[in-house]
């Protein structure tokens, strides 16, 4: 500690000695030079510093760094304190230093270092936002890909690629991680990286799992192997064992039970494996079991002893993500074995440590295990599960948007610079071929009839670009529309069909082993439900028609039948207001369709929270503008607190589409009233006529 102290006195002192030189001297500069280079290296080689010591030597250089004029000598300073203050956790001073770095590079255009500052900005979100750090590894790639990079840093590009590989993957987007990781691998394999080629490899594999595609799978794990004396000594053991592991994991996803057993029993007995790597050598233990389990050994003891050993070891090192997975297996176990008991208390405690930890998907396995274990409370496990599923489907689909859009605003972008650096150059020509043309004029007289032939084909030319241009234009609008048409479909599908068919399907396997008369019933109710649904689907394929799609006729009747099928199931009165003289019929079909589905959503809300016993829902016109409304009288709720579950998000996505205004006014113990105004709806000028409002009590 005394050492420590008399180090820090030291640089202290160095630190007051630098600032005594003049500014523009060209000393001064060197000597602000030599002093930022000894504090960086200092901070990153000495143990010996508190966090304080270093942060106040980081700091003494970031001052001195802004002092020195802009240029690589900067940029590389900035780049060196950006990432100290990002290892250390020092996000504040990070920020700072990162924007500095930015801004300085792209001013100077240092592309390694604009590309730099993206990569750490990457690996700061990385753990919280994917979304934030994809974006900045896709910039990192850009600017990379224009940097003059050479030894061993010209491999940054795929780097990148690999790393928005590895994002991608996690979020479930395979077919995006695919493409990356294939990129990657083409730009590795102009570098002959061959250790990265046998991860990136290694990783294009695991992907091929989640597209499940195994065969795929195993023909890149075998070329991943094929670069394995190319890793350096010192990683051998850990690659090794690492792409072991994958493999067997890869058999027990598809399905090949007694080949996955093997290479888990091999790869639990390799020398060292508990004392060098405990975390795979526990995940290791339970795969072996589970496999050889799955694979029709029913010596449960034995099996039971390996999965409770590994517990042990994930407990001391309290790798509780993992945990959750042996409680997981140990409760299909117990379950075959027939202690249904102890097979209830394990899958209880995979769900409560799965939701401590976070961990979805396994949360969601053993949910489902939990609706064939407690029978008696199927139905609640079988609802948790359906919730949880589409909560998970609704974020994974939005941070693909999310990647997607990402990608194409880059590509256009870039696009827009091509076309602005050809524009430039075509600009350029006509400026040289116009001044040309002056000096001819002025010295060739004869030659003015061909001059003008030559003014009017170039007059031509720009007017063919000009179509040339608006051909595109229009087939990107046509392209445009066809993936609106397919995202529509998609809601359509998921909102209305499949989360209930998930949820019947749950429910009537909880109920296959029972035969009392309630059982009966509720099958018998379930039964009418997949009829219901039946010509919800006969209704989506209609609505796919092109014609059926620009109009959808008899709507107030559509609108009166969901009404009176919600009254006559649910025993509630509802009123239905709407304007009698209006030609409802004439509506676009896009604001028909996510109409209905609004108020399907807000009636289906009703019946299950507001404990009413009456319900508006009335649709009036003010000028160019569509009103609905839908209020009850019942126990209404605190809009100010809560989080917004599932069908108030679709409703206002559906509300959004539309260009709409939602608001929800709703008091406890006083009801709730939802009013969307939805604007421009295109309807063509009618006569004036006497406004009758028409009312039509629809009684239980």
């Amino acid at each position: 500690m005394k050492w420590g102290l008399r180090t820090f006195l030291v640089f202290t002192l160095l630190c007051i000695g630098c600032d005594s030189p003049t500014e523009g001297d060209s000393t001064a500069i060197s000597v602000k030079n030599d002093s930022i280079s000894l504090w960086i290296s200092w901070v990153n080689d000495s143990s010996a510093l508190s966090s304080i010591q270093k942060r106040r030597f980081l700091d003494n250089a970031y001052r001195k760094t802004l002092e020195l004029p802009n240029g690589l000598r900067k940029t590389e300073a900035l780049t060196q304190i950006s990432y100290a203050h990002l290892v250390s956790g020092d996000s504040l001073h990070f920020k700072q230093a990162n924007a500095t770095l930015m801004a300085v590079a792209k001013k100077i255009e240092d592309h390694k270092a604009h590309g730099l500052a993206h990569w750490d900005l990457a690996d700061f979100h990385k753990p919280q936002q994917p979304d934030s750090a994809y974006y900045h590894y896709r910039e990192a790639y850009q600017q990379f890909s224009k940097a003059d990079l050479e030894g061993n840093i010209r491999d940054y590009p795929a780097r990148m690629l690999y790393a928005m590989a590895l994002i991608k993957e996690r979020n479930k987007d395979y077919v995006g991680a695919e493409k990356d990781a294939i990129q990657a691998i083409e730009l590795y394999k102009q570098y002959d990286s061959r250790e990265r080629l046998f991860t990136s490899y290694d990783h294009l594999a695991t992907i091929q799992i989640g597209l499940q595609k195994f065969e795929k799978a195993h023909e890149y794990y075998k070329k991943s192997e094929s670069y394995f004396e190319s890793i350096p000594e010192n990683k051998k053991f850990e690659f090794k064992t690492r792409n072991l592991n994958n493999v067997a994991n890869a058999y027990l996803r598809s399905g090949d039970f007694q080949e996955a057993s093997q290479l888990f029993y091999t790869l639990e007995n390799v020398d060292s494996l508990f004392e060098k790597r405990p975390k795979l050598y526990a995940k290791v233990l339970t795969s072996a079991a589970y496999s050889s389990f799955r694979n029709g050994d029913s010596d449960y003891n034995i099996i039971l002893e390996k999965i409770n050993h590994s517990s042990k070891i994930l407990s001391d090192i309290k790798a509780g993500y993992e945990l959750a997975r042996n409680y997981e297996y140990a409760a299909a176990v117990k379950a075959k074995a027939g202690d249904t008991t102890n097979a209830l208390r394990n899958g209880k405690l995979a769900v409560q440590i799965s939701k401590e930890t976070e961990n979805n998907d396994r949360l969601l396995n053993s949910l489902k295990l939990l609706t064939t274990l407690d029978t008696k409370n199927a139905a609640a496990h079988a609802k948790a599960y359906f919730d949880l599923s589409e909560e998970l489907q609704l974020q994974e689909r939005n941070i693909q948007d999310k990647f997607a859009r990402i990608q194409m605003e880059t590509d256009e972008i870039l696009e827009e610079k091509e076309f602005l650096e050809r524009r430039t150059a075509w600009l350029g020509g006509i400026t040289i071929g116009l001044l040309v043309l002056g000096i001819a004029i002025f010295t060739i007289i004869s030659q003015r009839i061909s001059n003008q032939k030559l003014k009017f084909k170039q007059k031509q030319q720009e007017s063919n670009q000009e179509i040339y241009n608006l051909m595109l234009a229009q087939h990107g609008k046509l392209e445009e529309g066809k993936k609106s048409e397919q995202k529509r479909v998609s809601e359509e599908l998921h909102d209305g069909i499949l989360g209930q068919m998930l949820g019947i399907r749950l429910v009537l396997s909880g109920l296959n082993e029972r035969t009392d008369p309630a059982a009966i019933e509720q099958r018998e109710e379930l039964i009418v439900k997949l009829q219901e649904l039946e010509e919800e689907i006969r209704t989506i394929s209609h609505e796919l028609n092109a014609s059926a799609y620009q109009k959808v006729h008899n709507f107030i009747i559509s609108i009166k039948e969901l009404i009176d099928n919600v009254q006559s199931s649910s025993g509630i009165d509802i009123a239905f207001n709407y304007e009698a003289h209006f030609e409802w019929d004439r509506l676009n079909g896009d604001i028909k369709i996510n109409t209905y589905r609004i108020v399907q959503e807000l009636l289906q809300n009703c019946v299950k929270h507001a404990k009413c016993k009456t319900i508006t829902v009335s649709f009036t016109k003010d000028k160019n503008v569509l009103h609905l409304n839908v209020t009850d009288d019942g126990v209404g709720f605190d809009n100010t607190k809560g989080k917004k579950g599932i069908g108030l998000k679709n409703i206002i996505s559906r509300a959004n589409k539309l260009n709409a205004t939602l608001e929800y006014n709703s008091t406890p113990g006083e009801g709730t009233e939802v009013e969307i105004k939805i604007p421009n709806i295109d309807l063509h000028k009618e006569s004036p006529k006497v406004k009758d409002l028409r009312t039509t009590m629809l009684k239980a």
